[in-house]
C-alpha cells in the first residue's frame, strides 16, 4: 500500500505544494540506476511513494515525526548516483531530496573547518576553501559528491588520506534528525565556541554516527556538519582554472601546470611488493599529500564514445604490468625549504627500493592532469562501453603483507570467469587506497565489467559476488567484505548477516544500535541493517 490521499495531504502542508510531487515521470527518474540488474533482477526498482524537497530543519523534523505517527518509511538523498541512495524496502516509502539545503554556512580559516548542508558538493567547498589558503580532500566517487554524504552517512576512502585523513575521520559536529524526529548535536555543533570538535563531555558518538561504513540512511537525516580543513599550499590559492588549446573539446582542458609549492612523479619498481613497500614508508613518514599506488586513472576525454574509442585504437596503450609497479608521489611544503626536504626525503625511500622514474609516465602534460585529477578528481578520461561494472571487492583493509596475499587470490578466483568471456576485469587492474598515511594498511579493488543484458553474464557476475561474499570462501580471511564502499542491499546480499557472526557478532550490535535510534522503523533500513532479520522473524513466529 502506498500513500492514501490524507497522507499526501498532510506532507503536502508541511513542504507546501511546490516541494512534494507524485508525477510518475519523477517518481521514476530514482529508480532507472546502474547496478540494478546485478541487484534485483530487473532495470528498474519500486519507485518512492512521493519525493519531498524540504527547505529547513524544521521541515525535516515535522515530516520525520508524521512518518512515525503514520507508519511510513522515509530516506534522505543528496546528490545519489547508485541503487542504495534511491532504493526503498518499502512501497510506503518516501525521498526527502535534500536540494534545497546547498549552502556553505562558516568556512573558519583559523580553526581550519566548515560548516555545510547536505547539498553541498566537494567541488563547492575545495573552491570556497581554497580560496583562503585550505583544502578538503580527494573523493574516490567525484567532486560532484555530497559533502555530509561522505563524511557522515557512507564510506569513503581516498588517495589523500595520508594528508587529510579520510572523510568521515573529519566531522567536527553535526545536526542530526534522529528517526524519532528529535535533534542531537554532536560535538560542539550549536555551542559558544563554534564547531570546532566532534566530541563533547562524555564518550563519543561519531561511532554511532557512522559505524564501519556509513548507515547510508538508515539512521536519521543529517542537515549539518563540520568539517576539517587542511593547508592548501599555492598561491593563488584557489582551484585554478583549467585551459585547452583552440579546437580542442571542452572536456580536453586541463590544468597547464602543477601549481607552485607541489611536486609530483610517478615511480616505477621492479615488483609490485617493492613499490608497496616504498608506499608505506613514505606514508608512515608524512612525507606526502598523495600516495596513490597503482592508481593511475588518467587521460584526456575526447567529446564521445566514437572519438574515445578512435583514440584509444591510435594511441599506445599502457603496460598493465607496468602499472601494477609504479606509484604517484605529490608533495606539497609552505616553504622552498620544507618541499626540498620532502623531496630529498622521498627521493632517498624510492632509491632504497630501487625505484625509478619513467619518462612515459612522468610527461610533463600528463603529470599536470594527473594532478588535477588526483587532488580535485578533475579531467578523468575514460570509454562508457555498453554494459555495467561492479567493483568486485574491497576488503583486505590491511598491511602491505596483506595485499600482497590479496592481490593472487583474487586474480585466480576470478581466473575461471575471464576464460568463460561473461565478465571482464580490465587488466586485472588493481589500485590502492591509503588507510590513514598507511599505519591502518590500504584498501584495493578491482573494477569488474559485465552486461546486464546478457542473461550467462549476469549469472556470471552474480556467481562471482556470490564468491565474493561467501564467510567460508577464498576471502574470509581479508576481514569483514563489502562491494566497494558498501554499496550493496543488505536483504539482497545479507553482508552483515552473513559475516557478523565472525567478528563477535557485530551485526546484531549494529541492530540493537539502528532500533534503538528507531524505535518505529520508519528510517529506511536497506544499505544499512534490517531491524531484524527474516530467519528471525521466522523463529519468533514460531
Amino acid at each position: 500500500m502506498k500513500l492514501t490521499a490524507d497522507e499526501y495531504r498532510a506532507l503536502e502542508d508541511i513542504v507546501g505544494p511546490d516541494y512534494i510531487t507524485q508525477d510518475p515521470v519523477i517518481m521514476e527518474s530514482y529508480n532507472q540506476v546502474w547496478g540494478n540488474k546485478l541487484a534485483f533482477g530487473d532495470k528498474r526498482h519500486n519507485p518512492p511513494a512521493a519525493v519531498l524537497l524540504p527547505g529547513s530543519v524544521e521541515e525535516i523534523q515535522k515530516i520525520v515525526k508524521f512518518c512515525n505517527k503514520a507508519g511510513i518509511l522515509f530516506k534522505a538523498s543528496a546528490r545519489a548516483f547508485e541503487y542504495v541512495a534511491t532504493y526503498l524496502s518499502s512501497e510506503r516509502g518516501i525521498l526527502l531530496e535534500l536540494k534545497r539545503l546547498n549552502r556553505i554556512l562558516e568556512i573558519d580559516e583559523k580553526n581550519m573547518h566548515a560548516v555545510v548542508e547536505p547539498y553541498v558538493t566537494v567541488y563547492q567547498l575545495q573552491d570556497a576553501a581554497g580560496r583562503v589558503g585550505l583544502y578538503t580532500g580527494k573523493p574516490g566517487v567525484g567532486y560532484s559528491a555530497s559533502v555530509i554524504s561522505l563524511a557522515c552517512c557512507h564510506q569513503e576512502m581516498t588517495i589523500s588520506q595520508i594528508y587529510t585523513s579520510g572523510y568521515g575521520r573529519n566531522v567536527l559536529g553535526c545536526e542530526w534528525v534522529l528517526p524519532t524526529g528529535d535533534i542531537l548535536n554532536l560535538g560542539t555543533a550549536n555551542r559558544n565556541g563554534g564547531w570546532f570538535s566532534g566530541d563533547g563531555p562524555g564518550f563519543s558518538l561519531r561511532g554511532i554516527l557512522r559505524g564501519r561504513a556509513g548507515a547510508n540512511g538508515g539512521n536519521g537525516i543529517i542537515t549539518k556538519c563540520s568539517v576539517k580543513l587542511y593547508p592548501w599550499y599555492s598561491d593563488p590559492p584557489t582551484m585554478q582554472p583549467l585551459e585547452r588549446q583552440p579546437g580542442e573539446a571542452l572536456s580536453a582542458a586541463q590544468l597547464a601546470r602543477i601549481p607552485d609549492n607541489y611536486k609530483a612523479w610517478v615511480f616505477t619498481f621492479p615488483t609490485t611488493e617493492q613499490m608497496l613497500k616504498a608506499s608505506t614508508e613514505i606514508g608512515q613518514a608524512e612525507l606526502a599529500c598523495i600516495v596513490a599506488p597503482a592508481y593511475m586513472a588518467t587521460g584526456f576525454q575526447e567529446e564521445g564514445n566514437d572519438e574515445m574509442w578512435a583514440k584509444m585504437k591510435e594511441g599506445k596503450m599502457e603496460d598493465p604490468n607496468k602499472i601494477a609497479r609504479s606509484v604517484p608521489v605529490f608533495i606539497n611544503g609552505h616553504s622552498a625549504r620544507e618541499l626540498a626536504y620532502r623531496e630529498k626525503a622521498v627521493m632517498a625511500v624510492v632509491k632504497k627500493w630501487e625505484g625509478y622514474m619513467d619518462p612515459d609516465l612522468n610527461n610533463p602534460k600528463i603529470m599536470a592532469q594527473r594532478f588535477q585529477y588526483q587532488m580535485w578528481s578533475t579531467g578523468i578520461g575514460g570509454l562508457r562501453a555498453t554494459g555495467d561494472f561492479m567493483v568486485s571487492i574491497q576488503g583486505a583493509d590491511g598491511s602491505t603483507e596483506m595485499q600482497l596475499k590479496f592481490r593472487p587470490i583474487e586474480v585466480e578466483a576470478f581466473k575461471p570467469f575471464r576464460e568463460r568471456g561473461y565478465i571482464v576485469q580490465p587488466n586485472m587492474g588493481m589500485s590502492y587506497r591509503p588507510m590513514e598515511h598507511f599505519s591502518l594498511g590500504s584498501s584495493g579493488g578491482i573494477a569488474t565489467g559485465y552486461d546486464p543484458w546478457d542473461s550467462e553474464s549476469l549469472a556470471a557476475a552474480r556467481e562471482y559476488m556470490n564468491l565474493v561474499y561467501d564467510p567460508n570462501g577464498p576471502f574470509r580471511r581479508f576481514g569483514y567484505t563489502n562491494r566497494g564502499a558498501m554499496m550493496q542491499v543488505e536483504a539482497i546480499e545479507h553482508i552483515h548477516e552473513r559475516w557478523g557472526p565472525i567478528y563477535d557478532h557485530a551485526d546484531k550490535w549494529l541492530q540493537k544500535v539502528r532500533n534503538m535510534l528507531d524505535p518505529n522503523r520508519v528510517a529506511d533500513w536497506s544499505g544499512y541493517i534490517p531491524p531484524e532479520y527474516e530467519s528471525q522473524k521466522k523463529k519468533s513466529a514460531a
